[in-house]
């Protein structure tokens, strides 16, 4: 058997996806490059992490990944593959327009060399370098922390878990710089990209929305509200905070409890994020009713 090579992952940061970023995309090499930078850097980043906190970093992500290529990878390494890759600076590429559908093989090929990295890690652990891009989560964002953590715990069984939110400050709003009203626009773009650490205010008016009480927030995956993990956390706080209630494809989130879709997953649509409400197969108890009650609400059924 091989022994886990690290200088894999150097090597598919440093001169495979940058040469796939600028051949095959038409990427700027000096972003290329960076995009490569910023990935190695996430990837040693997460191999630095205990395994627990590594797994609590991907269950936002779990549930969109399972029919990524390669299909025989583990589930758990094509979440880390998202985590790491697909939530890095290629993200932006991506939004900007040079990348297109190269972020597909682009993510697909980083998944021999992460497993590598992260198995030599395991085997010589070395020390994280701060600040890195999952430095102090837990700390900062307590109830997401523990929302994520049961999560974790229940994914594997499906159902429901229970969730006990710490005791922690109140979150406030983003204000300031922190949020940016859109311009007008007339077709379907987003206002950034999806690891942006801003907030339009569209998304902050829906938090103080759910701020108010008795509140259903349905989208399509978590990672819609974003792909940066501090700002995914952050979010996640403030909502656990106010006790609202967040229903995606396949989970249902409350500041009580946490439940995950039974048997297969159904692939998150983000262009239809109450797809996911229709079909219940999976769904069971508090689940079911909520996922069947947005339905009803949004004339599904």
């Amino acid at each position: 058997m091989t022994a886990p090579d690290p200088t894999h992952m150097v090597k598919y940061c440093r001169d495979v996806l940058p040469s796939m970023l600028t051949e095959a995309c038409d990427v700027d090499e000096d972003l290329a490059h960076r995009i490569g930078d910023d990935v190695l850097q996430r990837a040693e980043a997460l191999a630095a992490l205990p395994q627990r906190e590594q797994d609590v970093l991907i269950a936002p992500f779990v549930e969109e990944v399972f029919d990524h290529k390669p299909l025989a990878s583990p589930l758990d390494l094509k979440a880390k593959v998202t985590l790491v890759v697909r939530n890095s600076l290629l993200e932006q590429a991506h939004h900007d327009g040079p990348l297109d559908s190269g972020i597909i093989p682009a993510t697909e090929y980083a998944a021999g060399p992460l497993s590598h990295l992260l198995a030599a890690r395991r085997r010589q652990p070395i020390a994280a370098q701060d600040p890195g891009p999952f430095a102090g989560l837990a700390g900062r964002y307590p109830r997401a922390w523990a929302c994520l953590d049961a999560l974790t715990d229940t994914f594997a069984d499906g159902g429901r878990g229970p969730l006990r939110l710490p005791s922690a400050p109140m979150p406030s709003l983003p204000s300031g710089d922190e949020v940016v009203t859109a311009p007008p626009s007339d077709d379907d773009t987003t206002v950034f990209s999806a690891i942006d650490p801003r907030f339009d205010q569209g998304l902050v008016d829906l938090l103080a929305k759910a701020a108010e009480g008795n509140f259903v927030l349905c989208t399509s995956a978590l990672s819609r509200y974003s792909r940066n993990s501090e700002k995914l956390h952050r979010i996640l706080e403030f909502l656990l905070a106010h006790r609202a209630t967040i229903l995606t494809t396949n989970y249902l989130i409350r500041h009580t409890d946490v439940w995950v879709r039974r048997g297969a997953l159904v692939k998150p649509d983000s262009s239809k994020p109450f797809a996911g409400t229709v079909d219940t197969q999976g769904l069971a108890g508090t689940h079911r009713k909520v996922a069947e009650s947005v339905a009803a609400q949004h004339g599904l059924r």
